[in-house]
């Protein structure tokens, strides 16, 4: 973070302490589905207003919570662009059969209070396990309430085309087509209270998530930092509070990163250190009795279905760690992969064998790299700054020791460049094979952690085979017909419109799809 995007965000902070910068929000939140098996994934879309019900472009990031009375048993958040994101947050297996306590806000309302957080009641069916907190009522198939409209039958894979609702101001904002094989019961919950007096204790994260850490040794902090590894160069200088935490103004940063924080005191010795949970952690004081439709045919076959979804979702799992070209937004001034050269025990010895435009130097007994500036046809006169999957190595003789085998890319840069609160002339930087600093110890003050930035918009994506209940999520339709093609399983499915009217009050239009 530069010193400019830090005098902003001080500014930023005197505006909102005064009641100027940031508005009241109110948030709601959408979800693929109301009743969903241990081991799923709730699909959820969320959306910011003012407490007129107008939309409002203020937070970047939303949170989202479920919990029992007992604890928070999931979380996630979310990234919001113009006031909208969706995200998915995968269930943990272990929950046990009951209604759960979905919670939805951003930092700037937690300024006024949970009453105005935006909750909802969501049911989750654990078919693989019992648990003595299960609190489930199964009512036989046969007593469930008859639809109210007549259901739509189509043949697999014929088109189905959704139409809007008849009122032409209603906004359809999701779209969703769920297996409706374990009706639930209705249950509402008070709409949330309009925020009133701000308390100011919560910065509003206006350009992205705020990152916050705190020292977990009584000593005075004099410098700390967050450090993207592997998949870009990123650095995030740490800003004191008064309570005696750090703040990191992150910017355009998503999902699971491996992350490096480390913290120094004036002296130069490692400081202890770590993150602090960016949630609420709001718990309901009580929960009603989940009451589903159902039969034990029906659930031991979900529960199949389920384990089947979750043992090609682990398959087809990878390693997210992207090889970037490029760290910076332009191409380096010389580029090696090294599986394309031959192989050296020592990162010291592949610089000396074919690495150009950079030269060593010996400075007051320790080493330091320069890098060759073609435009001014001269080596830097200062030492060039030195990464390692993205992290600072600050003394040279352990990366020209590093096992060179590890190294997949280096990369060379020219010229100068702000990094975090430094200035350098020329970056050296190295990358991993893994990107995940391979074998490269640290010290005491830092610590490798893989870190849960907000999700940005991802995909829906159906495993094969169909057994999941939710075969289609559409989080982003707008004021637009769809088609569709309909599931290839035989069986009835819900179709779920979801949006707002004229007044910008919620709606949930649910029609019966009939696959026979």
């Amino acid at each position: 973070m530069n010193m400019t995007k830090y005098l902003l965000s001080l500014i930023l902070w005197a505006c909102f302490r005064l009641g100027a910068a940031a508005q009241p929000e109110q948030a709601v939140a959408f979800t693929d589905k109301d009743c969903y098996l241990a081991g799923e994934r709730l699909q959820v879309s969320v959306r910011t207003l003012t407490p007129d019900a107008q939309p409002l472009d203020l937070s970047r990031v939303a949170y989202v919570e479920l919990s029992d009375t007992a604890r928070l048993c999931a979380q996630t958040m979310v990234a919001l662009n113009e006031g909208t994101g969706w995200a998915s947050l995968p269930l943990p297996a272990t929950l046990h059969s009951g209604n759960y306590m979905l919670t939805v806000y951003t930092r700037n309302m937690r300024n006024y209070g949970q009453q105005c957080f935006f909750r909802k009641i969501v049911s989750v069916v654990n078919t693989l396990r019992l648990s003595d907190r299960d609190n489930l009522l199964i009512l036989p198939h046969s007593e469930l309430p008859e639809a109210t409209t007549p259901a739509a039958h189509y043949t697999p894979g014929k088109t189905v085309r959704v139409s809007l609702p008849a009122d032409s101001a209603m906004t359809v904002q999701t779209l969703s087509v769920v297996r409706w094989d374990i009706p639930t019961a209705d249950y509402s919950l008070p709409a949330p209270q309009r925020p009133t007096v701000s308390t100011g204790q919560f910065l509003p994260e206006v350009e992205g998530h705020l990152v916050t850490t705190r020292p977990t040794e009584d000593r005075e902090v004099a410098t700390t930092r967050l450090v993207l590894i592997g998949k870009g160069a990123a650095l995030f200088d740490g800003q004191a509070q008064k309570d005696g935490s750090w703040l990191y103004y992150t910017n355009q940063v998503f999902g699971a990163l491996p992350t490096l924080l480390n913290a120094y005191d004036k002296d130069g010795q490692p400081v202890g250190i770590q993150f602090q949970a960016p949630y609420a952690q709001v718990l309901p004081a009580s929960l009603p009795a989940l009451q589903i439709w159902s039969s034990e045919e029906n659930l031991r076959s979900r529960s199949l279905g389920a384990q089947y979804e979750n043992m090609l979702s682990l398959q087809t799992r990878g390693d997210t760690i992207l090889h970037s070209a490029n760290f910076f937004s332009i191409a380096p001034e010389y580029y090696y992969d090294l599986d394309e050269y031959t192989r050296f025990n020592t990162v010291k010895e592949a610089l000396n064998e074919f690495v150009r435009g950079v030269r060593r130097r010996t400075v007051k007994g320790t080493h330091q790299l320069y890098t060759y500036n073609s435009e001014e046809d001269s080596y830097a006169s200062w030492p060039s700054l030195v990464l390692l999957d993205g992290m600072p190595v600050h003394d040279v003789d352990e990366i020209l020791a590093y096992d060179a085998r590890l190294i997949k890319y280096i990369q060379v840069y020219s010229g100068s460049y702000t990094f975090g609160n430094t200035i350098c002339q020329g970056v050296l930087s190295f990358i991993s094979h893994r990107g995940r600093l391979s074998n490269f110890k640290l010290d005491g003050g830092s610590h490798l952690v893989t870190y849960n930035f907000p999700q940005e918009r991802p995909s829906f994506m159906l495993p094969e085979g169909g057994q999941t209940s939710t075969v289609l999520w559409d989080p982003s339709v707008g004021s637009r017909l769809l088609d569709f093609p309909a599931p290839q399983e035989r069986g009835s499915y819900q179709v779920i419109l979801q949006g707002f009217d004229a007044r910008g009050v919620p709606f949930r239009s649910v029609s019966e799809l009939v696959v026979d």
